[in-house]
């Protein structure tokens, strides 16, 4: 068994600690490890494809959703099989595993388990991502919310960012097209948000697409259409709070495709698995079969 550790030096002092441990009592009888820590995530990527191409049989992502996305994005269409160490605040991927944030000893047993499930990905303009993409107030959201604060504050922090971004944003004119699904789907209206789900929890526990699967060879489009502040606020709070099926709103679509194009004037920024790419416009597909996922 071939394994490298690839750990994000920006996670807490504790977390560096903690995964030694973990990594010497479950990995270093179980086939061994090689830690990497990189200095960018560029770095990630390269040392991500470089074990792939060596044959590595597991490359683990230790850190925040950051972190994992440029793993991924090194690992792409390989036989190499992802671990995940979740350690972020989002917690994106974590939670479509049923792993909390931190919760260092459960992911290292998933690991040594080693059973994997090959896993679409989506792809916008060139980047992948392994769980959810998004245009509109989610990507500003992103764009706004400083790093110090996601750090001192957690949860809370993008809690506070949602109302602050919420409260200043103008909303786009946006020409969208879905298609490959069922139904092509062409919009032209001013959008809150579009969110592009690859798993069904978009983020800690929170699901805004229960029928989002992630070898099923399609992506899931969650939109947001044109209503008050208000309105828009209740939606998220009754999700985020109780779990409410926001599919039940007059002011949300979901519609299901391989691949979605959208501009919007003014311009308005996207994102990957939590990491802002740029503004729009921008294509979204899906990715099938792309990547070998530890899973439990």
């Amino acid at each position: 068994m071939r394994r490298m550790i690839i750990y994000n030096p920006r996670a807490r002092a504790t977390h560096a600690t903690r995964l030694s441990q973990a990594a010497e009592a479950k990995l270093a009888a179980n086939g061994g490890y090689e830690l990497k820590v990189p200095r960018r995530p560029e770095e990630a990527t390269v040392l991500a494809r470089q074990a792939a191409q060596d044959g590595y049989d597991q490359v683990i992502a230790a850190g925040g959703d950051g972190t994992i996305n440029a793993v991924v994005e090194g690992l792409v269409g390989s036989q190499t099989a992802l671990g995940i160490v979740p350690l972020g605040t989002g917690n994106a991927a974590g939670s479509n595993l049923n792993v909390r944030a931190g919760d260092i000893a459960a992911a290292m047993d998933l690991i040594v388990a080693g059973n994997t499930r090959r896993v679409d990905l989506g792809r916008m303009n060139g980047r992948h991502f392994l769980t959810m993409g998004g245009v509109g107030l989610d990507a500003q959201v992103a764009y706004e919310l400083h790093t110090a604060w996601k750090r001192r504050l957690g949860k809370i922090a993008f809690i506070r960012q949602f109302f602050r971004s919420t409260l200043s944003y103008k909303l786009s004119h946006c020409h969208l097209e879905i298609t490959g699904g069922e139904e092509d789907l062409v919009l032209d209206e001013p959008l809150w948000a579009v969110l592009i789900c690859n798993m069904s929890i978009f983020t800690w526990r929170v699901s805004v697409a229960p029928q989002a699967s992630p070898d099923d060879g399609q992506l899931d489009f969650i939109i947001f259409h044109r209503c008050g502040t208000s309105q828009l606020i209740s939606i998220a709070a009754r999700n985020f709070l109780f779990g409410a099926d926001i599919s039940h709103s007059s002011y949300v679509t979901i519609a299901h495709g391989k691949r979605m194009q959208i501009n919007a004037e003014p311009p308005t920024y996207w994102q990957a698995d939590g990491d802002v790419g740029g503004h729009t416009p921008v294509t979204a597909q899906v990715v099938p079969s792309a990547l070998d996922l530890i899973v439990p």
